[in-house]
């Protein structure tokens, strides 16, 4: 950052006068308009303030001038993004593309632009090409099983990352995005899970120099605290709803919350978060190192990773532990394999005593559940059974679509051949796709199953919408071995019954959770075929299922899931035990 107006504006950004900055910068960008770093932080600065117009009239500017500027293509494309005008956008990235083909970046941001625009089988066949042309580019093989992850393709997704792994053992990045689809594939051990996660926490760690500096913390027990929280979903996203009643309760007097998000996009949930905590940073922008040392000097005593090994998740910076004491929450579904993460938030149903080995941390099993939830407020009433209009019992699953398993859809359709003249209701972003949805009627007839009984749907443009749906699902069904979360608390929320099965590991058993603490064990099958007859029960029994649409709303508000001022005072006792045990260590050993 040389440029004299961009040291100028640093302080007007860093606090939040965005005007101030952007006055500055205009200026200088007027009389030097290809001057790239200035453009792309006024760029940056007029998306955060959502001026898109004027940052798509700046960048229009500069790439005329320079059309053969890469990454003048770029940026315009980004902007077209931030504007939802995802056509012009993909045009921007093929453009870029054509000025360097040796890096696909630009085909991956196109891909992406055209899946956003609805053009999904444009994207996934642009994705399956570029893995074909170029098989042994790490980048081609992310793009291409994200979108086998994006259409619901779990068994491609594993056997091209599975074939990528085994032809580059130590690639930290393919592993990473091997971890979750393993999670979800059906029959696998979670001891075999277990070490792939520990060999990512290797690669991890040899990736990065080591940092031996001493926490320059204060070792007093009682005073107050400096959280850090790291996400890349302090948004309208399923873990930024679980984390927002923590942020908003915790005691002000004694801890001081700092978030650092990894994402550019804001919005609603965004500026409430910022408000309920003392500080906010983007790190976007702000490579590993940077982040550590931004960590350190903010004095963070205990640093929390909500994001684990997911996306823009930032676990680099949690092996040098920049903070005297880490945990990892909620936002990933395993251990992380990292050394230096001391803590895993969890509770008795989802890790029971006697599955500690499943985790490189110390489990720290909350009292009733390990979430704290917050119903939406657009949900809507709770409609009628649909069953008592149809004449006829719907299942409905709403999960994520690489969840739910062939084998799973296989047991669906078996639960359908129990229960006569039922139907199967599915809702996913996958489904969006016409070959997606082709694929699970095809299999699903393969299982005896007319496809007239089946409905399968793409994702709705808002939340209220969505909720609205729960309107058309008698009983909802959770998936296996990777249970839903946002969903099955929506169902049940919706007055919508859930089952589930009780598995082997965290991902396997957070439905054990959700409906224990809710207060319906009842609906906890032990095995697939248990599974199946507690389902047929529940759509022969309409009395039942009528008193659960009009209770369990109030069972879900009443739980200890929305405990929110509760659960912030349970967690906050165990930050703070863990603080004493640290003050004891560190006066023992000062080189801590």
């Amino acid at each position: 950052m040389h440029d004299p107006a961009l040291i100028q504006a640093a302080p007007h950004v860093a606090a939040g006068r965005y005007p101030q900055a952007l006055a500055l910068l205009r200026r200088a960008l007027d009389k030097s308009p290809t001057n790239y770093a200035l453009l792309d932080k006024t760029v940056e600065l007029l998306c955060k303030t959502r001026q898109y117009d004027q940052a798509n009239f700046l960048v229009e500017r500069s790439a005329k001038l320079f059309p053969m500027d890469r990454k003048f293509m770029m940026l315009a494309g980004d902007v077209e993004m931030k504007r939802e005008k995802f056509g012009a956008a993909a045009k921007y990235f093929w453009k870029a593309f054509e000025v360097d083909p040796t890096d696909i970046e630009p085909l991956r941001a196109g891909c992406i632009a055209l899946y956003q625009d609805g053009r999904f089988e444009e994207a996934m066949g642009t994705a399956r090409r570029l893995y074909q042309e170029r098989p042994g580019d790490v980048k081609a093989l992310a793009l291409y099983s994200g979108f086998c992850d994006l259409s619901g393709d779990l068994g491609e997704m594993i056997r091209v990352l599975t074939l990528a792994i085994e032809k580059a053992p130590s690639d930290a990045a393919i592993l990473s995005a091997l971890l979750l689809p393993l999670t979800r594939m059906h029959g696998v051990d979670p001891k075999l899970v277990f070490r792939y996660h520990v060999r990512m926490g290797e690669l991890v760690t040899q990736m990065v120099p080591v940092d031996n500096r001493p926490h320059a913390n204060t070792p007093d027990p009682e005073r107050p605290l400096r959280i850090g929280y790291c996400s890349q979903d302090f948004r309208n996203r399923s873990a930024g709803h679980f984390i927002e009643p923590i942020i908003a309760n915790h005691d002000k007097s004694q801890f001081h919350v700092t978030l650092y998000h990894n994402v550019i996009s804001e919005d609603e949930l965004t500026i409430r978060l910022r408000k309920s905590a003392a500080r906010y940073v983007d790190t976007s922008r702000v490579d590993d190192k940077m982040m550590v040392d931004l960590i350190r000097n903010d004095k963070i005593d205990i640093l929390v990773d909500l994001s684990g090994h997911t996306g823009m998740g930032r676990i680099v910076p949690f092996v040098l532990k920049p903070a005297p004491i880490q945990y990892t929450y909620m936002g990933y579904p395993n251990t992380t394999g990292i050394p230096a993460i001391d803590f895993r938030i969890v509770d008795a149903f989802t890790d029971p005593p006697g599955s500690d080995h499943l985790a490189t941390e110390k489990l720290v099993r909350m009292e009733g559940s390990f979430l704290c939830y917050t119903p939406p407020p657009h949900a809507g009433d709770c409609a009628p059974c649909p069953s008592i209009a149809n004449g006829y019992v719907t299942f409905g699953s709403f999960n994520t679509h690489t969840k739910i398993s062939n084998h799973v859809l296989e047991v669906w359709a078996g639960l359908l051949h129990k229960v006569p003249n039922s139907r199967l209701f599915l809702k996913s972003m996958a489904l969006a796709m016409p070959a997606t949805r082709e694929r699970v009627w095809a299999l699903l007839e393969s299982f005896g199953v007319d496809r007239a009984r089946v409905e399968l749907q793409g994702e709705t443009k808002g939340k209220s919408e969505h909720m609205q749906m729960y309107a058309k699902v008698d009983i909802a069904l959770d998936p296996w071995p990777y249970n839903g979360t946002t969903t099955t608390v929506e169902a049940m929320y919706m007055g919508v019954p859930v089952v589930t099965i009780e598995g082997n590991s965290h991902v396997s058993r957070v439905g054990v959770s959700l409906l224990n603490n809710i207060g319906v064990p009842d609906l906890v099958a032990k095995s697939e075929e248990d599974y199946v007859r507690i389902c047929a029960e529940l759509a022969a029994d309409q009395p039942r299922r009528v008193e659960l649409r009009s209770g369990l709303r109030a069972m879900v508000t009443g739980s200890v899931l929305c405990d929110h001022a509760g659960f912030t005072r349970r967690l906050e006792a165990h930050f703070r035990q863990s603080w004493r045990e640290w003050c004891e260590k560190k006066k023992a050993n000062p080189a801590l």
